[in-house]
């Protein structure tokens, strides 16, 4: 499930490399970003989330254990409950494991895990049908389409203001779609700052310190640079809805490369990150200058680390630091996506669901299992600050840099929107010290605007 997001566009491909993957989901043992298909014509860059592996359709049933905490069945429900989901084997383990734990205080509960290799197409096909599960796992950017198909079940009244209040900001906003909610989250994704400890001691708190230490380690002439920063539409993100600009608004469905915010953090990003980079907008060249020691920082995501752990670096991870201008700070906003269960329509055991769900998603034990077991940045505010979770640099930096994470846009239109803003940045990036930012941006917002017309 960890690829999910967006089907790349040919462009976006080569700019990507690596980097395609969408939507948040599983397979935290890879060290790429995981990319899901849309099933529009047009797709969307990665953004590190879930994918589907292609594996046999398995269904993988767990087994009822004794109790010696009865619980009644008020509190429960009773009878079975079927999950569809493309995780990975490593995944599901864990996830069986906090079923058996639940089934154990509730035995009048079956939990029943079925494996689809190609998840989109079987919900697509059985829920129509009557033949869908009740629950299925993937990451936010489903919630969009699915509901507009009317393939999703909305859980609007068990959703409480207590319950919001559990979650993190990105999270919150992730269940949500046209004033429904639709599915719970557990776990997110973004990228972060991560840092060479040999080189930088401390991470910076602000952009103007994070300057500073690039202008101290950009060397151009020995193949040496101030940062390692994969440039496409995904992680520039983070600079062009810094100032309050977007690439799309969920809201109004309609793109934003034209606003002056936007613009505004097009040129921040060329004006004072791409000088201090080497002149390739290329992911695996950006990651092997940090991996090779030739840069004390690397913008990416958690995919990265098994990577970087690999190549031996005492490394460190932070949020993007804020730019300070006129006293007032803002935060560069990197899109992020937000892994769900989704509630499905036509749902045969919709209270006994939900309860299990509102214990998996809200349980600070289950929550940190998945947190310490498979490396999932927790949505839960009450294990962001557990001390054991704090005490883990990759999943608190990256947990830390959620809090100013941009949600992936969940409207179907997004899918019109991502080749715009890589045509966008690869005319920039023919010759970005004289390129002409705003008239770029405009022409790419009037030719979204004609591809989201059809």
């Amino acid at each position: 499930m960890r690829k999910g997001m967006y089907a790349l566009l040919l462009i976006v491909l080569v700019s990507l490399g690596v980097i395609a993957s969408g939507c948040i989901g599983g397979g935290t043992q890879t060290s790429t970003p995981q990319q899901t298909q849309s099933p529009t014509t047009q797709t969307s860059p990665t953004t590190p989330t879930q994918t589907t592996t292609p594996t046999p359709t398995e269904t993988t049933q767990t087994q009822t254990t004794p109790t010696t905490t009865p619980t009644t069945e008020e509190e429960c429900g009773s009878g079975k409950i079927v999950i569809w989901h493309a995780m990975h084997p490593n995944e599901l383990q864990v996830f069986q494991s906090l079923a058996e734990e639940y089934m154990a205080m509730c035995p009048g509960v079956e939990i029943v895990f079925e494996q689809k290799p190609n998840l989109e197409d079987a919900l697509k096909a059985a829920i129509p049908a009557g033949q869908g599960p009740d629950l299925f796992i993937w990451a936010h950017d489903w919630i969009g389409k699915f509901a507009e198909a009317g393939l999703l079940e909305p859980i609007d009244e068990y959703i409480t203001q207590d319950i919001l209040d559990k979650f993190a900001p990105m999270a919150r906003e992730a269940m949500e779609y046209k004033g429904h909610y639709y599915a719970m989250p557990f776990a997110a994704e973004t990228v972060a700052l991560i840092y060479n400890k040999k080189m930088v001691k401390e991470p910076p708190k602000t952009f103007d310190e994070m300057k500073k230490i690039m202008e101290q380690f950009y060397d151009p002439a020995n193949e040496k640079y101030g940062i390692a920063y994969p440039v496409n539409s995904y992680f520039i993100s983070a600079w062009a809805q810094a100032f309050g600009g977007y690439y799309f608004d969920d809201k109004t469905e309609q793109p934003g490369l034209d606003k002056p915010e936007t613009i505004k953090g097009f040129e921040f990003f060329f004006k004072n990150i791409w000088p201090y980079m080497a002149p390739t907008a290329d992911y695996n060249t950006q990651q092997s200058i940090f991996l090779e020691g030739r840069a004390p920082m690397m913008v990416n995501g958690p995919w990265s680390i098994g990577d970087v752990k690999k190549a031996g670096i005492d490394f460190g991870v932070a949020p993007l630091p804020p730019i300070i201008e006129n006293g007032k700070e803002y935060w560069p906003r990197p899109y992020g996506g937000v892994k769900l269960i989704y509630f499905v329509k036509g749902i045969k055991n919709k209270e006994a669901a939900w309860k299990f769900v509102k214990w998996l998603t809200t349980s600070p034990d289950a929550i940190k299992t998945l947190a310490l077991e498979l490396g999932y940045i927790p949505v839960l505010k009450e294990v962001l600050n557990d001390p054991e979770i704090k005490s883990d640099p990759v999943i608190y930096g990256f947990g830390q840099a959620v809090q100013h994470a941009y949600l992936m846009p969940k409207s179907p239109k997004m899918a019109a929107v991502w080749g715009g803003v890589e045509g966008a940045i690869n005319e920039i990036l023919k010759d970005p010290e004289t390129a002409n930012i705003p008239e770029i941006l405009k022409k790419y917002q009037e030719e979204i605007l004609k591809n989201m017309q059809g």
